[in-house]
């Protein structure tokens, strides 16, 4: 399962979803979900937020084993 650290590092930066959104191209939803890890997010979309954030992609999300 992947996870994701998107919402700390949001509030951490205080940058809002709606801008994230407009940056990677998706509406504030998809950001919304993919924050509180509902939505596992395609390849492309991480790495436009990691790109957009200044960040690697597995500082971002990350695998948890079951």
């Amino acid at each position: 399962m992947v996870k994701n650290k998107l919402k700390d590092i949001l509030a951490n930066r205080g940058i809002k979803q709606n801008w994230l959104a407009d940056q990677v191209g998706v509406n504030k939803t998809t950001i919304g979900n993919i924050a509180s890890n509902k939505y596992n997010t395609s390849l492309e979309v991480a790495f436009k937020i990691a790109d957009i954030l200044d960040m690697k992609v597995d500082e971002i999300f990350y695998l948890i084993k079951d």
